[in-house]
């Protein structure tokens, strides 16, 4: 049964309507289907054609999770390299029509949830989260010539100094091969970087860790080319991890270096990230913040052009709410693999700006776009072909076709000039006819961030009557073809400066801190760095809220106007509400304003004392999330809740220890604790088990409690094969009760910070629908209390 619940898509086509002559039997399922109307066979798209589909029965049974591909350098055939709960599938695309399924390489040990391939050469490596399963090196030259496809085929070397691991990174400039998240074995590098020789592919050797900052979910790592002189040649990796981008210097294998770690605000599962061409940008999907947040898509874009000092550049939020998963950058686009959502295709070129465009998908779930954690796992765009992989958890394998434009050439010859007093001219080469063309302006000169001045413009040049005397400014153009689908990267920058009155606004990065201050009155203390006006100044400063967690331009309020200080106590906010709150700086002189559109959240509570924590996995509730180095297999679902729209599901797959944890809480001293949740489960009886755990030392080590009057089951296998080891006998959770019911657990021999766990086992074979929480509840804990809001701002205006 598939983890996350399975959209099954049934074509009963027979085999002899694709009759073509080829050595390995081409796959069934429907194929080479255009996108027309925003279909293509049932499946929602844009600008993306359907050539195959091809479902996990077809490929090898099981679930599917990773892809990826690769090109054979000698023939030139392209290759889908599946990763599904029993093994690795493979399938020649060559024939993007007629995909040929070559056959499956078995797993090392179990079947897992978890696997993850990645290719340097003629070999492929491949990792999981299966108990002893170690990396399988396999020969992908013998995908050359199969007698009797599909046929099951044999590893070619193993290398096993770990056991389980997340993922593989292969730097194929180096030859080294990072495993991430390993655990189990001799060398488990803290679950972080655990760095392996691969030049000789069937030797592989251990080279050394990077254990510095803890688990590591994925990374990219290259030999560094990008716009950080100081790091030109060395290998260098970008870690996600987990709440932080991490970037570690690894060319010593035995002396590696931490060059940065960077946390950002929201987030809840740094989860993978891929650099852009130039290396200047990572961009980041965060797995959980779609879920916990309620917020749609979002897309992290982080500036590294200073590995020393990443920046968050700016976040890309999309129209609908799924959560992303695995994310890759080619050219000018990046390709998400969203979930329900499916594939989503951005455009790059106003990056710098801090603006993605998504302009083509195709949604390999189309029952549902909302957040959670089944559908499409991941894409592979590297072909040279242009046609690109899909890998759906539940639905299989698909091979598409986006239809993204090329663009027409660059603007060449930009030249700038000042034209009189607050006015710069700009004159270009032009080029063909119906063609159109956009420029772009950024203040104090080239590098600044830029924002569109222009569009439509038919001839190449452009008059701009709207500059400030004194301060520099920087522009480009790009070209956009006649039917105005496709446009060209940027031209060149040029900068100008002219005369006439500064007319600038101040320099300003807008707000820098928000916070509830934890007084009985309630309030939100706001602070941020000074502005630097650009012409004679001062600087004063506008301050607004919103209700809610973005902000919003039509329903925000001012709180105050013409502040001069660089703080500000807003003391008119309700207890438990999310206010979005936006600073702007404006020159007294001249009275601009500048235009910063960055704004922070924060939600006002009282002074911290005794009280319940409550988590019914509601919007607002303070969650709980994944607590272990295991990647996430609890969500939140909507389908099923005790009470409220809301609950916890721990998901079901075959050899899964899914964790669900608490945030750390202090008990109150001198009370008696309580920890009480509803639940309801489908656990294959005895062999599958769910426990509810402590930690007292931040989740280093963990203790089973017992609920008042016992847990409904035993765990009484014999082969203690579960996936989180636990013991023959074990009392737990297990077997069928898909009622509600309540259990409470005596915290009274707890004192101190604690975290508790709610702990799901399973073994492979059979499996049941899950585990269900919800009304989760601690009591005497210390919790932040009750604010009074006061009807004067705190810094005394109504």
């Amino acid at each position: 049964m598939p983890m996350l619940g399975s959209l099954l898509f049934a074509y009963g086509l027979q085999a002899a309507l694709f009759d073509k002559p080829s050595t390995p039997a081409p796959a069934v399922p429907k194929h080479a289907t255009p996108c027309v109307d925003g279909a293509a066979e049932g499946f929602p798209c844009l600008n993306v054609d359907l050539y195959a589909h091809i479902s996990n029965a077809q490929l090898g049974g099981g679930n599917g999770n990773d892809i990826w591909g690769w090109t054979d350098p000698d023939t030139g055939r392209e290759y889908a390299l599946m990763g599904l709960t029993n093994g690795t599938a493979f399938v020649d695309i060559s024939d993007p029509e007629f995909p040929a399924r070559l056959g499956i390489l078995p797993t090392h040990s179990g079947n897992s949830t978890w696997r993850d391939i990645k290719t340097r050469g003629y070999y492929a490596f491949i990792v999981s989260e299966a108990t002893d399963h170690g990396m399988q090196v396999f020969d992908l030259r013998r995908l050359r010539s199969v007698a009797n496809p599909p046929t099951t085929f044999t590893e070619d070397a193993h290398y096993d100094d770990f056991g389980r691991a997340h993922n593989i990174v292969i730097d194929v400039d180096s030859g080294f091969a990072m495993a991430v998240g390993s655990r189990q074995g001799t060398v488990t590098c803290n679950a972080g970087l655990h760095l392996i020789d691969i030049n000789n592919p069937l030797v592989p050797s251990f080279a050394g860790c990077f254990s510095d900052d803890g688990y590591t979910h994925d990374a990219q790592c290259i030999t560094y080319d990008g716009p950080d002189a100081d790091y030109t040649g060395r290998e260098i990796c970008m870690a996600s991890n987990e709440d932080t981008v991490t970037i570690v210097d690894v060319t010593n294998k035995s002396a590696t270096v931490q060059i940065s770690r960077t946390p950002y605000d929201g987030s809840r599962y740094t989860h993978q990230g891929w650099l852009t061409d130039d290396r200047r940008y990572f961009l980041v999907n965060d797995e959980l913040d779609e879920i916990q947040v309620g917020h749609n898509t979002r897309t992290y874009i982080f500036d590294v052009s200073d590995l020393d000092q990443p920046v968050l550049h700016s976040t890309y939020i999309a129209a609908i709410a799924a959560s992303d998963h695995n994310l890759y950058v080619r050219g000018r686009y990046a390709y998400e693999s969203n979930y329900r959502s499916g594939l989503r295709i951005l455009d790059l070129a106003d990056i710098d700006a801090g603006n993605l465009s998504e302009i083509a998908f195709f949604d390999t779930q189309p029952s549902s776009n909302a957040a959670g954690t089944s559908g499409a796992w991941s894409v592979f765009p590297y072909f040279a072909s242009g046609n690109v992989i899909i890998s759906d958890v539940s639905a299989g394998l698909f091979l598409v076709k986006p239809n993204l434009c090329d663009g027409p050439e660059i603007p060449t010859g930009l030249i700038t000039n000042a034209a009189g007093a607050n006015q710069i001219q700009l004159n270009w080469t032009a080029a063909g006819a119906g063609e159109s063309y956009e420029v772009y302006r950024s203040i104090d000169g080239c590098g600044g961030a830029e924002e569109l001045l222009a569009e439509g413009i038919s001839a190449g040049n452009f008059l701009d009557a709207q500059v400030s005397g004194g301060v520099p400014y920087g522009y480009r153009v790009r070209r956009r073809s006649a039917d105005g689908q496709c446009v060209s990267d940027y031209s060149n920058c040029s900068a100008a400066q002219t005369t006439g009155a500064c007319t600038a606004p101040p320099q300003f990065a807008g707000i820098g801190t928000a916070q509830s201050a934890g007084s009985s009155s309630c309030q939100i203390d706001l602070a941020w760095a000074a502005a630097a006006p650009r012409c004679s100044g001062p600087a004063e400063y506008l301050v607004q809220r919103s209700s809610g967690t973005s902000f919003d331009e039509l329903t925000a309020v001012t709180l105050q106007d013409g502040l001069g200080l660089t703080s500000y106590s807003d003391g008119s906010a309700s207890h438990g509400e999310s206010y979005a709150y936006r600073v702007r700086s404006r020159d007294t002189a001249n009275g601009a304003l500048d235009g910063n559109e960055q704004f922070l959240v924060a939600t006002p509570t009282g002074p911290v004392g005794n009280g319940t924590f409550h988590s019914g996995a509601e919007l607002g509730d303070t969650l709980f999330g994944v607590g272990s180095v295991r990647h996430i297999g609890w969500e939140i679902v909507s389908d099923v809740a005790f009470a409220g729209d809301r609950s916890y599901f721990s998901t079901y797959g075959d050899n899964a220890c899914l964790g669900l944890t608490s945030p750390p809480l202090n008990l109150t001293p001198g009370e008696s604790a309580v920890f009480s949740m509803q639940s309801r489960f489908d656990i294959e009886a005895g062999w599958d088990a769910g426990v509810v755990q402590i930690s007292t030392n931040g989740g280093a080590s963990w203790q089973t409690l017992t609920p008042v009057g016992g847990y409904p089951g035993t765990m009484n296998q014999q082969n203690s094969g579960d996936a989180c080891g636990f013991p023959n006998g074990q009392p737990a959770f297990t077997g069928t009760d898909l009622s509600w019911s309540p259990y409470s657990f005596d915290l009274s021999a707890f004192s101190g910070e604690i975290q508790i766990r709610l702990l799901l086992s399973t073994d492979g074979g059979v499996q049941g629908q899950g585990w269900w929480i919800d009304e989760i509840a601690i009591s005497n804990v210390q919790v932040p209390g009750v604010c009074d809001a006061d009807v004067l701002l705190v810094n005394g205006f109504e």
